[in-house]
């Protein structure tokens, strides 16, 4: 339990942020130069902490809950005009400082920090004029067979802390253009941290053009990357046995036609068709167009390691992973377990979609949208670092072991939160642990993965 003389609560720390970032940032984020100079009903401070504690309800039903009196009740059109005063660049400038705050609770090896990439796609409401507004109808028919409604469809490409179980940042794209590997180069470019570090990325990222950038990683950048094993993965790599392989390869990649013309029969070459300048007006639609980002020719290195996944002789299947991890540091069961660590931001988006609502929104307009969902990707961090700061006592008695309910502590976050909370903020440690829940059993159960359409207004829990 942490000691309430040396240590602030997550949430004291997120009050104290919002002052900062007003105080030092919000006349260089403001649309306009007069918002927030008058004193109104709903100042910055508490217009920000409303969008952070909005969950699922209509926003009449999140304004009485987070103003109980009705005298100190605003409106919703009063509400909206105050948000529209705020931008999404303002949650971002909380989400880096409240990250700058956090300390680091944990290291790989004692030494590494752990990242991992991947994105979801956040479906709103349809609105035309929106950049995410989608130009087909995805997922499967209606089964009366009328047409399924079009909707609008953001997806969100996130950086995700493993070692301390934080969101550090993100790239908007509409999901019809989207590009995971583009978005991937941007946040790591932006990427500096206190520590040696290693980034795990899965299938979808894998390619040349992101090899030579993770191995041109800032300072002490480390990267583990699965791709394919057989069909259609790169030659040299399709090409290696069915057994365990840990092995060292360099690529030679060119985007000159005429030199991979001349020395294609001389070894590993692979051409990429990566054209700067396009002087024909129209190409053909199998005209296939590859990024690549440096000179004409480049070997690309990388160490390629191949094991079984699944224990019986004739079962399971063949993973790959791409890395530049040193072998004398991480052998091949080493790296297995270093990428079995990438499931956390799987289990972070499960718990960001449902246990703080991050499905439901409230607005169809592009800007607000974005505040959402980077104010829901604060509300996570505040109540993960929650969570952790408390340590569950085990009775040797049980048969099972316990731990904090993560979706009970959203709740008692978004209620320390709230402007009408009078308890004193360290005992938020100890209603937390009033929510125990029995630890998994780790055993492997199969995705179930269906389409979803949006959560339109009326459709709403109250």
């Amino acid at each position: 339990m942490p000691d309430s003389r040396k240590q602030k609560t997550p949430v004291e720390v997120l009050d104290a942020v919002i002052d900062k970032v007003i105080a030092e940032a919000l006349d260089g984020l403001k649309k306009h130069p007069s918002d927030f100079t008058r004193t109104r009903k709903l100042p910055v401070d508490m217009a920000i902490k409303v969008i952070l504690n909005m969950q699922a309800q209509s926003i009449r039903t999140e304004l009485a809950q987070a103003f109980p009196d009705p005298d100190d009740r605003i409106t919703a059109a009063a509400f909206e005009k105050a948000k529209d005063k705020l931008c999404k660049e303002l949650f971002l400038k909380i989400l880096e400082f409240y990250n700058e705050e956090a300390p680091h609770l944990h290291l790989a090896n004692d030494s590494y920090q752990v990242f991992a990439i991947d994105g979801t796609d956040l479906a709103f409401p349809y609105n035309k004029y929106s950049v995410y507004a989608l130009t087909k109808v995805s997922g499967r028919p209606r089964k009366d067979g009328l047409p399924s409604k079009l909707y609008c469809m953001v997806h969100a490409n996130l950086l995700y802390d493993v070692t301390d179980s934080l969101f550090r940042d993100i790239v908007f794209q509409p999901k019809e253009k989207a590009d995971e590997r583009g978005a991937a180069i941007e946040m790591l470019s932006r990427l500096n941290p206190d520590h040696p570090y290693i980034v795990l990325m899965d299938r979808g990222y894998d390619g040349f053009n992101m090899i030579e950038h993770c191995n041109r990683l800032n300072g002490n950048g480390y990267y583990i990357i699965r791709t394919k094993a057989g069909r259609g993965a790169i030659r040299e790599i399709e090409n290696l046995p069915d057994r365990d392989c840990d092995e060292d390869m360099a690529f030679v990649v060119t985007t000159s036609s005429e030199y991979y013309s001349e020395h294609k029969k001389d070894g590993n070459i692979h051409y990429i068709h990566a054209v700067k300048t396009q002087h024909k007006k129209y190409l053909s639609p199998n005209t296939k167009r590859q990024k690549w980002d440096f000179g004409p020719i480049v070997t690309v290195k990388c160490r390629v390691v191949k094991f079984r996944v699944g224990d019986e002789e004739g079962k399971g299947k063949w993973e790959v992973l791409i890395t530049n991890l040193p072998r004398d540091e991480f052998s091949l069961k080493d790296l297995k377990e270093a990428y079995h660590l990438r499931w956390q931001i799987e289990t972070a988006f499960r718990d960001y979609k449902y246990s703080l609502s991050g499905l439901v929104f409230h607005s169809k307009k592009d800007n607000f949208i974005e505040m959402e969902i980077v104010a829901h990707l604060i509300m996570y961090n505040v109540a993960r670092r929650t969570a952790d700061s408390v340590s569950v006592p085990q009775k040797m008695t049980n048969k099972r072991r316990y731990a904090i309910s993560f979706k009970d502590t959203v709740t008692v976050v978004h209620k320390y939160l709230s402007f009408w909370c009078t308890d004193p903020p360290i005992r938020i440690f100890d209603e937390i642990l009033h929510y125990l829940r029995p630890v998994d059993s780790g055993k492997p159960t199969k995705r179930d993965i269906r389409p979803k359409s949006a959560v339109w207004f009326v459709y709403r829990v109250a």
